[in-house]
């Protein structure tokens, strides 16, 4: 056996020579002995079929060859795999060894019955070699491996086709009658069947059923199903049949897993030098193999792709010579002109196989691509600093996710194209020149002349997008901004200042650039359309001038073949170069998004959590932070300068001090998101951060509280009564199943708090830092929450606290205080010390707005008895919510759980990709986003043909018409030319013929510039004004229903993605898909024009056709649908986590939410895998068509040759058309989905076009007097209201009579009704029953603007924009200076703004103070500045407004600063109506009347003094909770 193979090897190397030499030696194992005088061939001269010696000597053998030594290395590479699971041995695994003994026994008795010598007989025998490797492959590939080898798939195939051409060559010769052609036969049927059961019974695993589930049917198929794309087969049926969704999709192949390419990226990124890392290498080390062996299917591709113009040549000159041939009598067989178009045939077939390898190894690297970039930019985001943040905003970093990762990817698919293009004119330049000598000169020097043209226009071009870039991300920030203040927006009535910001934006900025590009865009098509026309009239203006030769046909048409294959590459070549330049705007930004300094790892240091009560378990010494590290000279801000703190296990540690002293930053700095400049901070243990502004995930209650932790139901349990949020739960649809929605939307502020605060508790951390989570709960509750968490007695008794708080009363309990005053620690101390001093700040404090701490530490007797006496005095139902919870019982609990319960332990991570597969219920259904299903509706292309102006397009469409038809007038044209000069023999009226043509050239590309501008400026442009138009209108009109149960990132991606495909993809797609078709149907009629027999074909071609595209359409259409909504989750979840990060770091859970990342990418990865691939599973077959289209055209002219009526030049016309036609089938099919997906973006802006709005804005006829309301008296007259009609009734039958200037107080358990109140007065939500009048006037009557004008209100979430001080506070325009600056001053922040304006940088020129700039979401201002500003607001209003609504308006504010801001509100709107809802109750203690609700119904309504005196009342179980009543009072 190794001999043979030595042998074989060397024999195999001289083979390759003697080829092409026929001067071999008549003796010997390589001579070809053929009687026939055929020779070597490869054509025999004879019988014009192949040599003999060429295909049973040269062909054989060489497959042979390939056999031994290939499936040589394959038996050693399966002797040493190592396999999981073993496989079945059934019927088909002893059939096939027999058969293949079989075949053996076939070669052998060939070998002993061949007459031949030489070559013929050595291929013999090496064939009964490689059978005998191919039996060793066959038997181990049975244990080791599930897939059939494909090199015995591709040795059967080869001994079939070779085979059948050898009976060929026996039968035209000398007959098959011996018995040599018998076992030839023989050995052809048994190869057949050995290769349809390797191929049609695959073999089966043991574990069959599980692993079909996990595995790929990529990583199942063979060799032919992956190059016919066959394993596409099944999801292409079962989307025939129904429709897909998630559940159908099959697995992702492993290679395309976020884990596995995101880690190769990281390993590559990671290990090149700090200074200088290049994205472009880090991608190429990690994925560019398998993109580089594409590129060798690409080269491959190209080099058949000019074999046709050849054949095609050979074709029309065996025409030529058969018409001779005739003339002279004695006409020549046709099996040469058969030959012909068989090969075009194969090389067809061959060229689609080698096309769609390349294509699928470049999509895939684009897969891999985006999963591994859009992971490392999600880790990035997590580590982001300070500084880092302030510089990409969010809608930036989702930018970077969005679109220039899109981009990378988007390159990718065509990159190859850099070399290919010029190898691709290379060929085309040689070929030409053997075709007609250096005429072809003349072309060249046009092209060379295009390609500065090109750097020109590229450059241009990449300055037009660069802006629209620009414009594109200053859009995408406004929105982002509105839909995430809408709820103020709403509040102040200022939609309309914020539409026209945004048209202008879109109108006059993003939309205007967008017409220069397409106009541009179309200049630059019509030098591409005119380019090829200038070639080839050039070339052949100069080879009929200077070549006595004629122009004739059998030159005309290979040249017109071989321009048209230049115009490609030559058109394509631009287009990549712009990508290219798009993708270096792309890498250079996540460059510079992927290196952008990150937090310091060293900031803080980890240390064992502490053992014993009173161990240190955090401490900072000497510590000074920094908001961010100084960029340059600048000066830095210091947020804390020389902290020392030191908190131990089993103590709370309170920090007090105003708004903005730096509370929230010791927090921060604990946490290591400041930039630690000196000193050292320790922790021991684990943390746990409840933060200011509660962070809510988008999912259900419990989600949010175990927060990737396990279940434990007990402790579980304990937590919810804890933190209050029993009541909350039993009042929610479906307990702690409820979908929340994205931050939280559906919850109340104090719900939120106690929400976040739940999932602190349970996370059973170490040290705790608590972020003033009381200041948004009610008094009463924040006691609860004292007692039974935070206290001396509460769940956390044992853990270190520290907490930032504005609640003065918790200082009671604290075991140690700290005030914070300009980021410096001032006063220090435990409660008793601090007590001690007189000159004490937080001792004022304490006396002032604090209750004394009792003289005994355990539960007093006085709680104990407040509490008998208040579950005396509490309404029936609400005993068992809250107060049951007995202290002793807590006490015994909290011993149980604090030495037994350690930590809470983790959920596996891959547990948490299988728990989101738990089947939906209605209500999350209600919040998924809405999927269209199945066709698109013949509405959408008219409403977006209506929107592009209908008279435009059809113009456009007949300019389309008119161009192709020109450019088959100018190609038929040249065949009369020609066939004119083949008649002469030279070349008559040059100039005449000539200048048609040139004519004709130019009224193409003509043609085409006018569609093209048409399409852009008229049709394009016009419509995605209008659809972007209608879609902002009517968002922004939505009811706030709307937004509670849609999460941003979904109305973003329609502002962004969804725009984007309208602006600039939409059109481009339908000038395609029309070019094509018209293109085609010309096609066929020039082919059906030159044999009319070629209709027969086109029928069942067109039935196959069709039937294909609909099998495919409909899979494609959920495929891609399926695509982008899985697309959606990623955005959303990456949102969520920008703004979590903080909190997401705290529980250390950036692994956690890594996995999640990746496991969304991976869901969208597995649609789009699919998506792609039936693509090429289409492509392959429909380039087949094509192909049978080639055979046909030549085929059949090649029959109808003995009718005498086809010319040469007929032939060639017909010929050339059919070998373009391939693509452009390909490319209907592929447009008519990309029409149907993208158009999919305009149905979805349409459906966010038609939102049901709110009441309208103004009603003309009834609008209220200028002045309303003048006195401001308020009536309720049975009024009821629900957030939605599906939900129940927040407030039932409401009768209040509210006085002129009255002063109302509004309290009430959480989830009471409340904020109702005030929604129901802004009339966010509208009545179900009754009515409000104010001043006589009923509020429903009214329009919206008018309404909420009038009011005023500070709302509860304190919402600030991005953009300056003046703007935040009048976006309208109302206002002088002055009065801003007395706002500002009264609501106490004229300071800050001063100060900011001196702390600017000093790069940016601004006017003045007032146009400081305020960053996204208002993060360079604390919780309590921004709730300032909502009081600025106010206070400017205050001429035009008599009603006020203080909507917990001070929550986050500190008492002193509270104080104060009370005064003001209490003096400036001393003549005004105020309607206060407090937490606190010493703010509304003053109040004219107190309104209590109670369940969404009005409980008392009286003055504070009445229902204080009333023991019973429930305002007065509310005081007494929150420590209001001396124990003088109860006696």
């Amino acid at each position: 056996m190794l001999l043979s193979v030595g042998g074989s090897a060397s024999s195999g190397s001289i083979l390759s020579e003697g080829n092409n030499s026929t001067t071999l030696k008549n003796s010997g194992w390589l001579s070809c002995s053929d009687p026939n005088g055929d020779g070597w061939g490869p054509l025999s001269p004879t019988y014009h079929d192949i040599a003999p010696c060429f295909l049973q000597g040269v062909l054989f053998g060489s497959s042979a060859i390939l056999m031994i030594l290939v499936g040589l290395q394959q038996l050693i590479y399966l002797r040493n795999k190592k396999i999981q699971v073993g496989n079945r041995k059934t019927w088909n695994f002893y059939v096939k060894l027999l058969l293949v003994a079989l075949q053996l026994g076939f070669q052998l008795a060939l070998v002993a019955t061949s007459t031949q010598s030489g070559i013929i007989h050595l291929a013999l025998i090496l064939n009964a070699v490689a059978t005998v490797v191919a039996w060793g492959i066959h038997y181990l590939e049975q244990y080791k491996s599930t897939i059939p080898n494909g090199v015995v798939l591709f040795y059967w195939l080869f001994q079939i086709i070779l085979n059948l051409g050898r009976t060929a060559n026996i039968q035209l010769r000398t007959g098959t009658g011996d018995v040599f052609s018998i076992f030839v036969i023989l050995s052809t049927v048994n190869a057949f069947f050995i290769l349809v059961i390797e191929t049609a019974f695959p073999i089966q695993p043991l574990n069959n059923y599980t692993r079909t589930l996990k595995v790929s049917p990529y990583d199942r198929a063979n060799v032919f199903s992956r190059i016919t794309f066959d394993w596409m087969g099944g999801l292409m049926k079962k989307g025939y049949v129904q429709y897909l969704t998630e559940r159908d999709l099959p697995a992702l192949p492993n290679k395309l897993k976020a884990t596995t390419t995101s880690n190769r990226f990281q390993h590559y990124w990671d290990s090149q030098a700090v200074e200088k890392p290049s994205l472009f290498l880090a991608i190429a080390k990690a994925f560019g193999g398998q993109f580089m062996l594409g590129g060798l299917f690409k080269g491959l591709q190209d080099s058949l792709a000019f074999i046709q113009p050849q054949l095609l040549r050979l074709l029309i000159k065996f025409v030529n010579d058969y018409s001779e041939s005739v003339k002279r009598g004695d006409p020549i067989p046709l099996t040469r002109g058969f030959l012909i178009a068989l090969s075009m045939f194969i090389v067809s077939v061959v060229q689609t196989a080698c096309l769609h390898q390349y294509f699928e190894r470049a999509f895939e690297l684009g897969m891999k691509i985006k999963s591994a970039l859009s992971s490392s930019i999600y880790n990035k985001s997590l580590v982001l600093s300070n500084e880092s943040k302030q510089e990409s905003s969010t809608g930036d970093i989702v930018n970077l996710m969005s679109v220039d990762v899109q981009r990378l990817q988007d390159l990718v698919q065509n990159l190859q194209i850099i070399w290919s293009g010029p190898f691709q004119i290379v060929l085309c330049l040689a070929s030409l020149h053997g075709l007609i000598g250096n005429s072809m000169w003349a072309g060249v020097a046009i092209m060379v002349i295009m390609i500065p043209l090109n750097a020109v226009i590229a450059r241009i071009q990449k300055r037009l997008q660069k802006t629209q870039m620009k414009y594109k991300d200053e859009r995408s920030r406004l929105i982002n901004e509105i839909l995430n203040n809408i709820k103020s927006l709403k509040l102040y009535g200022w939609e309309t200042p914020y539409l026209d910001k945004l048209r202008h934006v879109r109108n006059d900025k993003e939309l205007k650039n967008l017409k220069k590009m397409g106009i541009f865009s179309a200049f630059t098509n019509f030098t591409w359309n005119l380019a090829p026309f200038l070639v080839s009239c050039s070339t052949f203006a100069v080879y009929v001038l200077t070549q006595d030769k004629s122009l004739s046909t059998d030159l005309v048409f290979p040249a017109l073949a071989l321009f048209n294959l230049l115009s490609f590459p030559l058109a394509v070549v631009p287009m990549v170069i712009t990508n290219v330049v798009e993708a270096q705007v792309a890498i250079s930004r996540l460059t510079k998004f992927l290196t952008e300094p990150e937090l310091q790892v060293d900031a803080v240091v980890k240390a064992p959590k502490a053992k014993k009560l009173g161990d240190t378990a955090v401490s900072i010494k000497n510590g000074t932070f920094l908001w961010s590290r100084a960029k340059g000279d600048q000066n830095y801000k210091v947020a804390l300068s020389n902290i020392n703190l030191d908190a131990k296990k089993g103590e709370l540690d309170c920090i007090v001090g105003r708004v903005g002293s730096g509370k929230s930053s010791i927090i921060q700095a604990i946490l290591g998101d400041l930039y630690k400049l000196d000193g050292e901070v320790t922790l021991h243990g684990k943390i746990a951060y409840v933060s200011q502004v509660p962070w809510i995930m988008n999912g259900s209650v419990r989600d949010n509280i175990l927060f990737g932790h396990k279940y434990d139901p007990e402790f579980y349990d304990l937590v919810i009564k804890a933190c209050a949020l029993t009541v909350d739960l039993s009042i929610l649809p479906k307990g702690d199943k409820t979908e929340v929605g994205e931050k939280g939307i559906s919850l109340s502020g104090g719900q939120k708090a106690r929400l976040s605060l739940a999932r602190a508790v349970y996370a059973r951390a170490d040290v705790y830092l608590l972020d003033d989570p009381l200041s948004a709960v009610d008094e009463h509750v924040g006691k609860h929450l004292t007692d039974h968490v935070l206290g001396p007695h509460g769940l956390l008794k044992t853990k270190c606290r520290i907490l930032a708080t504005n609640n003065i009363k918790v200082l009671s309990i604290a075991d140690s205080l700290a005030l914070v005053s300009d980021g410096r620690i001032v006063e220090r101390g435990t409660y008793d010390d601090i007590m001690k001093q007189e000159s004490s700040k937080i001792r004022q404090l304490i006396d002032s707005f604090g209750k004394k701490r009792d003289g005994s530490s355990t539960p007093s007797s006085e709680s104990t008895n407040s509490q008998a006496d208040a579950k005396k005095n509490e309404l029936e139902e609400t005993k068992v919510d809250e107060e049951e919870i007995d202290l002793q019982e807590l006490d015994s609990d909290c011993d149980f759980e604090c030495g037994s319960l350690r930590r809470a332990s983790e959920v596996s991570l891959d547990q948490e990709s299988e728990i989101d597969d738990e089947i939906e219920d209605e209500d999350a259904k209600a919040r998924k986003e809405h999927l269209e299903q199945g066709k698109v509706k013949w509405d959408v292309y008219k409403e977006y043909a209506k929107a592009c102006n209908p008279v435009n397009v059809m113009i456009f469409l007949s300019f389309t018409v008119i161009s192709f038809v020109i450019n088959v007038a100018s190609n038929f044209w040249l065949k009369h030319w020609s066939e004119v000069n083949s008649q002469y023999g030279y070349n008559p009226n040059v100039v005449k013929y000539l200048g048609v043509y040139f004519l004709l050239g130019i009224g193409f590309s003509g043609a085409s510039l006018i569609q093209n501008c048409f399409l852009w400026i008229f049709c394009s442009i016009q419509g995605s004004k209008k659809l972007h138009n209608r879609m902002a209108v009517s968002v922004l009109r939505a009811p706030m229903t709307f937004f509670e149960t849609t999460p941003i990132g979904r109305i973003l991606n329609r502002f962004s993605n969804d725009v984007y495909k309208i602006d600039e993809v939409l059109g481009r797609v339908f000038s395609m898909f029309f070019s094509n078709t018209v293109k085609v149907t010309l096609t066929l009629i020039v082919i059906c024009y030159s044999t009319w027999q070629f209709v027969l074909l086109i029928l069942p071609l067109g039935i196959l056709y069709i039937y294909y595209q609909q099998y495919y359409l409909r899979t494609s259409r959920e495929l891609r649908r399926l695509d982008s909504v899985s697309r959606s989750p990623i955005f959303a979840n990456f949102q969520e986590s920008l703004t979590g990060v903080s909190i997401i770091r705290a529980y250390g859970k950036e692994e956690r939410f890594k996995h999640l990342n990746q496991t969304r990418i991976d869901r969208n990865m597995g649609a789009y895998h699919p998506a792609i691939n039936a693509n090429r599973w289409l492509a392959v077959r429909l380039e087949f068509l094509g192909s049978v289209i080639i055979l046909g055209a030549a085929g059949l002219s090649i029959l109808t040759l003995k009718s005498g009526h086809l010319t040469a030049g007929l032939v060639g016309l017909s010929v050339s058309y059919a070998l373009q036609i391939t693509q452009s089938l390909n490319w209907i099919v592929r447009m008519t989905v990309e029409v149907e997906t993208n158009i999919v973006s305009v149905e979805r802006i349409l459906e966010y076009s038609r939102l049901t709005s709110e009441a309208p804005e103004i009603i003309p006829d009834n609008r209220p007097p200028a002045n309303w309301p003048v006195d401001g008296e308020i009536h309720f007259k049975d009024y009821s209201t629900k957030y939605r009609p599906e939900l129940d009734l927040v407030l039932k039958n409401i009768n209040l009579d509210i006085k002129p200037r009255e002063k109302i107080g509004i309290v009430g358990r959480t989830g009471a009704g409340k904020s109702s109140i005030t929604l129901a007065l802004f009339r966010i939500i509208e009545r179900f029953g009754g009515s409000i009048t104010i001043d006589g006037i009923d509020t429903s009557t009214i329009g919206l603007y008018d309404l909420r004008h009038k009011l005023s209100i500070i709302p509860q979430d304190s919402q600030v924009f991005e953009g300056s001080i003046r703007s935040n506070l009048d976006p309208t325009d109302e206002f002088t200076d002055d009065q801003i600056w007395r706002a500002l001053e009264l609501s106490h922040l004229k300071d800050h703004v001063t100060k900011m304006y001196e702390e600017r940088d000093t790069d940016i020129e601004i006017e003045g103070p007032l146009h400081v700039r305020v960053t996204e979401g208002g993060s360079n201002l604390s919780t309590g500045q921004r709730q300032l500003m909502c009081l600025g607001r106010v206070l400017l209003k205050l001429n035009n407004s008599n009603v006020l609504v203080l909507d917990e308006a001070t929550a986050a504010v500190d008492v002193e600063t509270d104080q104060i801001l009370q005064e003001t509100i209490r003096t400036e709107f001393k003549d005004k109506t105020i309607i206060t809802i407090a937490h606190r109750l010493n703010t509304i203690m003053d109040s004219d009347r107190i309104l209590v609700l109670d369940k969404g119904e009005v409980a008392e309504f009286e003055a504070p003094e009445v229902l204080l005196k009333k023991k019973e009342s429930l305002f007065y179980s509310l005081c007494e909770q929150g420590g209001f009543i001396n124990d003088e009072d109860k006696k």
